[in-house]
């Protein structure tokens, strides 16, 4: 069996995703939703132990769940401890101006749509930092559940991928753009889907990184692997079935953490799950010594 090969002394860049946070203001009366705010206070917590350190964490929209300015105080407050950049963008029930007032040290592109585009370093590569390019497309309709892609952010997208070639780039969004078999929720759309796979075929990036299915899901975009992180809150039930309804499920709740590493001309992104309060801790089986090491 050949090796499977490692990235040796090359130090990957470490790069997590909370998304569908979904903070509620105290008054809320939902009991659904009466635990979302200490659930992310419970996942910051977990990501401030997640060793070694994450060089930045995503917010992939849906952060408040009735765009209240009291909700996006809280949601301030629970990822302030955070000694990593934390770098939002708007989901449907976000609001744009509400987001970028709250977090102004994000790099908002000064349009109607919430984006950005930022660097992120990491650890070394070849004896210099690892860095990559993230960028955060706002892909909301405002007041609609939906997403899309308009001819204003494709000049922006276009604008951003052609001005830099070389560094490596992973996009993120909240809505995911593939349809997924869970009728109910891929019934709310995707306008300018094509425009985005066109973009994406003539400018590649490595990684699409989605919010708001509440539950993993893997699939592409003009051959880009592109994924659905968990929620911090409740997940979305599987159900394939054409006529399938409304259905969420209390599955185990958490984050993603994205490793890329590799060599420099040949990098590649190693996405985990970390699944949090589900009551048990890791442990070495009997059998671990006979292991194979590596």
């Amino acid at each position: 069996m050949d090796a499977v090969p490692t990235d040796g002394a090359r130090a990957p860049l470490l790069l997590a995703q909370l998304t569908d946070t979904h903070i509620v203001s105290p008054e809320t009366r939902e009991p659904l939703y009466v635990d979302n705010n200490g659930r992310l206070a419970t996942a910051v917590e977990s990501l401030m132990d997640e060793r070694p350190t994450m060089d930045a964490v995503l917010g992939t929209g849906d952060l408040v769940n009735d765009a209240f300015a009291a909700e996006y105080d809280t949601l301030r407050q629970l990822v302030e401890p955070l000694p990593m950049p934390f770098l939002p963008i708007p989901g449907n029930h976000d609001d744009r101006d509400l987001l970028r007032s709250t977090f102004p040290d994000t790099p908002w592109v000064d349009a109607e749509h919430a984006s950005w585009v930022t660097t992120v370093r990491g650890g070394l590569l070849d004896g210099a930092p690892r860095t990559i390019r993230v960028i955060g497309l706002d892909s909301t309709i405002p007041g609609e559940p939906g997403a899309e892609f308009d001819a204003d952010r494709e000049l922006w997208l276009r604008s951003v991928l052609a001005a830099d070639r070389d560094t490596l780039t992973v996009l993120a969004m909240h809505h995911p753009p593939f349809s997924t078999g869970i009728s109910w929720m891929d019934r709310a759309g995707f306008i300018g889907l094509d425009r985005l796979a066109d973009v994406l075929t003539e400018f590649p990036v490595l990684r699409v990184m989605c919010g708001h299915l509440h539950r993993p899901i893997t699939s592409s975009i003009a051959g880009i692997t592109a994924q659905v992180c968990l929620s911090t809150v409740q997940q979305i039930d599987l159900d394939l079935a054409p006529e399938a309804g409304v259905s969420l499920i209390l599955d185990p709740v958490g984050y993603q953490i994205h490793r890329v590493g590799g060599r420099a001309d040949a990098p590649n992104v190693a996405s985990h799950t970390r699944f949090i309060e589900t009551g048990e801790a890791a442990f070495s089986p009997d059998w671990s010594d006979a292991a194979p090491s590596g």
